[in-house]
C-alpha cells in the first residue's frame, strides 16, 4: 500500500499539479524523523502548522502542467546513472522566514550532491521547469517536519528557540530508489518507483 507523504489537505491543495522526485528514508533515519515530528508536534499543539505524513528527501520538483510521462521518462533515465545512496542525519534545524519550516538536516555528501545536480542538469537540458528556487550548490538536504509558515513572528521565534534544544541521535540509512511524488486532483499518488541502480563501473561522472 502507498503511504503519501503529504496528507493535509490544505498542503495538498498548494502542491496541486506538482511533480517531485524524493527519496524516502528507512528504518533508523525515518525513525528519527518520527521522534522529532512528535516531539514539535507536542509542542505546537492547536497551532496553525502542518506536517509531512512520511519523511522524505526532496531532491528536485516540476510545476503544475508537467507532462508525468515525461518526468518517468526521464527519473527512469537518470536513476540507471546513480548508485544506491547513504542518508545520515546531521541536526534540527529551521529554514527561516517566509519558509518557516522546521527540518531534520541530512549530512551533504558528495554521492547526493552528485545525484542532485545530475538530475536537476538533466531535466534542464529538457526544459523542464523547477518549483524549487534554491541552486544545487546552494541546496540543504532535509526531511521537513513542521510546515509553520502561518505562524506569526513572536510564535515562530518561540519555535526556533525550542528547536535549538532539540538533539537527535546518530542515525544512517541506505536508500536504493527513488520516487516520483505526482499531486492530482486534491491527492498524492505514486508516479513511479525507479531502482537506483548504477554500480562502481557505471557510476555517473
Amino acid at each position: 500500500m502507498y503511504r503519501p507523504f503529504v496528507d493535509d489537505p490544505n498542503h495538498l491543495a498548494l502542491l496541486e499539479g506538482q511533480r517531485y522526485v524524493a527519496l524516502r528514508p528507512a528504518g533508523p533515519v525515518s525513525a528519527v524523523h518520527e521522534q522529532v515530528r512528535a516531539s514539535v508536534k507536542e509542542r505546537l499543539a492547536g497551532l496553525p502548522v502542518s506536517y509531512p505524513a512520511q519523511a522524505h528527501v526532496t531532491l528536485t520538483g516540476f510545476p503544475k502542467g508537467t507532462d508525468l510521462e515525461s518526468v518517468r521518462a526521464l527519473v527512469g533515465q537518470w536513476a540507471r546513472t546513480i548508485p544506491r545512496l547513504q542518508l545520515e542525519v546531521e541536526r534540527v534545524g529551521v529554514f527561516p522566514a517566509p519558509f518557516q519550516i522546521v527540518i531534520v538536516q541530512v549530512r551533504k555528501t558528495a554521492e547526493l550532491f552528485d545525484a542532485l545536480a545530475s538530475l536537476r542538469e538533466s531535466a534542464r537540458q529538457r526544459k523542464f521547469g523547477d518549483v524549487l528556487t534554491t541552486p544545487a550548490a546552494d541546496w540543504i538536504f532535509h526531511m521537513s517536519v513542521a510546515y509553520c509558515a502561518s505562524l506569526s513572528a513572536s510564535a515562530w521565534a518561540d519555535v526556533m528557540r525550542f528547536v535549538e534544544k532539540v538533539g537527535v541521535p546518530a542515525a544512517q540509512c541506505s536508500v536504493s530508489d527513488v520516487e516520483i511524488v505526482a499531486f492530482d486532483n486534491g491527492r498524492e499518488h505514486c508516479g513511479g518507483v525507479f531502482a537506483l541502480s548504477a554500480t562502481g563501473g557505471d557510476r555517473h561522472e
